[in-house]
């Protein structure tokens, strides 16, 4: 629990839905958007990109 604290969860989900919103309107997915989501690339449900 002291390495994931409930709390400080919460505030990194908050922040990274301000980023979503704030790149809504570009082109998808932009590069930092690829970088936000890159931890998750071996995730069964990450989707595939050529």
């Amino acid at each position: 629990m002291a390495l994931h604290d409930p709390d400080r969860v919460l505030r990194e989900i908050e922040a990274k839905r301000r980023i979503l919103a704030r790149h809504a309107r570009d082109p998808w997915p932009c590069h930092d958007l690829r970088d936000l989501a890159s931890p998750y690339a071996d995730h069964p449900d990450f989707p595939a990109r050529a």
